[in-house]
């Protein structure tokens, strides 16, 4: 399976985003056009203006301009198309996870850490009828955007493809582990052993330590 800008092995960007799931929009707007760039399958870079969109449709597909003021600059990205791409404060990957554990779409997933070979990603649903879903009495737009895309984190490393929630582990967590830790032998094996600190309780260290020993 081709894994876009995982083949390509290029990522513009190497550093953790703090403030990916913030979706307040004090700072930025729905419907606004934000500086930004798109790298496409040959790992080729486009710098322009991308629209600021809801959580989940920026990553189904991203509408891109070359001038904001231009709209015959405008054209439309299907994810497929692309390895990556950051608007405002929001950068994507396009990787093998498309909301569920199991065989996967190319969608954009947006980055938490892109540190280390597994690295992590927020993806949204969509709430059951979230489309006739009406903003509560003292409701936060904050809240009421989380109240109809609800998320779930996603691990992904280049090696794989798909990418996986922890919810894929529970229920067969020692060997499920220990093959996804395979690459680190003596973490593997600790996991399959059920080692003090290495259950399913420890899901986040044992990440941190392969991540910590992954080349």
């Amino acid at each position: 399976m081709k894994l876009n800008g995982f083949i390509v092995g290029l990522f513009i960007l190497s550093s953790t985003t703090l403030n990916a799931q913030d979706w307040s929009t004090g700072k930025y707007k729905y419907g606004e056009q934000y500086e930004g760039y798109v790298v496409d399958i040959n790992g080729d870079r486009i710098d322009g203006f991308i629209k600021y969109r809801n959580r989940a449709i920026m990553q189904d597909e991203v509408i891109f301009y070359g001038d904001k003021d231009n709209a015959s600059t405008k054209k439309k990205y299907a994810v497929s198309d692309l390895a990556e791409f950051k608007v405002a404060d929001k950068h994507y990957h396009c990787i093998p996870y498309s909301g569920s554990n199991g065989v996967q779409l190319i969608k954009a997933n947006l980055v938490v850490s892109d540190e280390g070979c597994i690295k992590t990603y927020v993806w949204y649903d969509r709430a059951s009828g979230y489309k006739s879903m009406k903003k509560r009495a003292g409701e936060s737009d904050e809240d009421y955007g989380n109240r109809k895309f609800p998320s779930v984190k996603v691990y992904f490393k280049s090696t794989d493809g798909m990418g996986v929630t922890k919810d894929f582990f529970s229920d067969d967590f020692k060997k499920k582990m220990a093959s996804y830790t395979s690459d680190n032998k003596e973490l593997s094996k600790k996991v399959k052993k059920g080692e003090n600190g290495y259950s399913e309780r420890n899901f986040m260290a044992i990440l941190k330590e392969f991540n910590e020993s992954c080349n």
